[in-house]
């Protein structure tokens, strides 16, 4: 086996380390870090985390004390029950997400042959923007979010390159990370016109009658995590 070829196979994990290592290093500051602002609405005084019949309320009801986020809600839960009350352990949560989401954007960039995709990943990484995001336990709901929607472009990406049983199996598949994503927040409504977009950058023909059952299946879905949280708005808590 040349050295070129081991160098040419190491590579990709070498990138990957170092984008995570430097990722969780820059977030140094909060791996000490506390509750702040609403995270007592979201984690430490939300009885939705702690009650017999909390699970079954985050996804059948409208008690929760935002947006319909079952899925957020969710994994706040079940942090719940690991650590308490620790912070620590919420916060790695967003960490990790956030790095998985950073090896996310560099493989997708990547798929798409885009230059300097691991240039790109590392600016989605380290940009002060995504503080908030990573930073602030109850924005838990971005980072998750942003995890299957990525995920969801992906998996869409593989779909367009696959044939016959194994596209419908990804297809599915992409259908319902969008939807995890959705539960997620409902700012995952704008997948439908990302898929597009990977249509355009492939350079793929959009044949109405692939556009239409891709945006009808997605769409519905969004449809009725729109009207949910609609109805959350309006409906009195």
């Amino acid at each position: 086996m040349s050295r070129s070829y081991t160098t040419r196979r190491l590579l990709p994990w070498l990138g990957a380390l170092g984008l995570s290592l430097v990722t969780i290093l820059i977030y140094r500051p909060a791996w000490d870090g506390g509750f702040l602002w609403d995270d007592d609405r979201y984690a430490t005084h939300n009885p939705l985390l702690t009650a017999p019949d909390g699970l079954r309320r985050i996804w059948f009801s409208l008690d929760a004390p935002s947006q319909y986020f079952p899925l957020t809600y969710t994994v706040l839960r079940i942090e719940r029950l690991l650590w308490g009350l620790n912070p620590a352990g919420f916060h790695w949560v967003n960490i990790l997400l956030h790095v998985a989401n950073a090896l996310l954007v560099w493989r997708v960039l990547s798929r798409l042959n885009i230059p300097a995709s691991w240039f790109a990943a590392a600016i989605f990484a380290l940009h002060p923007v995504q503080v908030e995001s990573v930073a602030w336990i109850s924005e838990l709901k971005n980072v998750l979010m942003g995890f299957f929607f990525l995920l969801t472009l992906l998996t869409w990406i593989e779909c367009l390159d696959a044939t016959g049983q194994r596209r419908c199996v990804l297809y599915l598949a992409a259908l319902f990370l969008c939807l995890l994503a959705l539960f997620a927040k409902s700012t995952a409504s704008t997948l439908p016109a990302a898929l597009l977009l990977i249509l355009w950058l492939k350079e793929r023909p959009i044949r109405w009658r692939a556009l239409w059952n891709a945006d009808f299946s997605i769409s519905s879905a969004n449809g009725a995590i729109v009207d949910r949280k609609s109805r959350d708005l309006v409906l009195p808590q």
